[in-house]
């Protein structure tokens, strides 16, 4: 009797073997793709590449969820002992390296209070139990010569100029951000949906000091003058922290990213505000860069930046907006 063909291993991806893992544990396409940092459409298109890999359906599909077929629970207890044993094999290869001190050093301006940073040091933590974090204060244009040099490994930031491309630096499009007003719930702005950039003509406004990125610093100015606006600046800061303390005291609104205040007191709002130049956080890294530990951290950063952009980046906190 003959056998069918083996399915070509060449075409096989190990995210398609993670992705199927977890939904053979959730049996649920929604949740398994939240528990992989993925839309669900996505997850779907590997599982259906692997089904066809494979050559037969490996889930039932059901309004209430999924249940496995016959070959989807024969490749789950087949490779489930595979992942156990990879796992042991990286914890083996990592012991090896007895003695060695993991040092990763990562370039960052700690205003923007990047929200998917903290969760990505702690799951690479739990990689590296001894890794040491080393954070280097520079903003994105002083973070590419940094890597150029080795002074970083990562940097994480908003670009406004061009990266030198005789620098052999690559970059990846983390998360997607307007701008917003944060102010007391008793300000005059605090019951409005969306604000416009020439409402803030007579507002006392906190912003980001020049030194945190000049360039963006200078894009903002620009573009109230655009608008025939003249800001009303009473507070220039260089930490976020101190911003959003400020705003508590009634010196003023703050002017930052929506994902700077993905956590503040509960005696604050914020709003989106049109007319400024959208924000892209990205993260740079050396193109030929081959450290486990970076590459994992950088891996582990993207998923919880996408996680934090579909959880949605300006209703983070304060209030929902439409």
């Amino acid at each position: 009797m003959n056998r069918p063909p083996s399915p070509p291993l060449k075409a096989l991806e190990l995210r398609q073997l993670r992705y199927f893992s977890v939904l053979a544990r959730e049996l649920h396409f929604g949740r398994a793709a939240q528990a992989v940092y993925v839309t669900q459409p996505a997850l779907s298109q590997q599982i259906a590449k692997l089904e066809e890999l494979v050559g037969a359906p490996l889930f039932v599909r059901e309004s209430r969820g999924v249940t496995l077929t016959p070959a989807g629970a024969a490749l789950r207890d087949g490779i489930d002992p595979v992942f156990a044993q990879l796992h042991m094999a990286l914890r083996a290869a990592r012991d090896a390296e007895e003695g060695r001190a993991f040092s990763l050093s990562v370039g960052l301006v700690e205003y923007t209070n990047l929200p998917f940073i903290p969760p990505a040091l702690i799951r690479l933590q739990a990689l590296y139990p001894d890794v040491n974090i080393v954070r280097h204060e520079m903003n994105a244009r002083r973070q590419l010569a940094a890597l150029a040099t080795d002074e970083i490994d990562v940097g994480f930031g908003v670009p406004v100029e061009q990266a030198d491309r005789k620098v052999l630096i690559g970059s990846e499009r983390l998360l997607d951000s307007g701008w917003c007003l944060l102010m007391r719930r008793d300000h005059r702005f605090a019951q409005r949906k969306r604000l416009r950039i020439e409402e803030l003509g007579g507002e006392r406004l906190i912003v980001p000091a020049r030194s945190v990125n000049e360039p963006l610093y200078d894009s903002v100015l620009s573009r109230f003058a655009d608008a025939g606006v003249k800001p009303n600046i009473v507070y220039e800061t260089t930490q976020s922290q101190v911003g959003i303390s400020l705003v508590v005291q009634g010196l003023g609104s703050l002017l930052g990213a929506a994902y700077v205040f993905a956590s503040v007191p509960e005696s604050l709002v914020y709003c989106p505000v049109d007319g400024f130049d959208p924000l892209a956080v990205k993260v740079f890294f050396r193109e030929d860069e081959h450290r486990p530990l970076v590459l994992d951290f950088i891996e582990l950063a993207i998923e919880e930046a996408r996680r934090v952009q579909m959880n949605g980046v300006e209703s983070a906190g304060g209030k929902d907006v439409d």
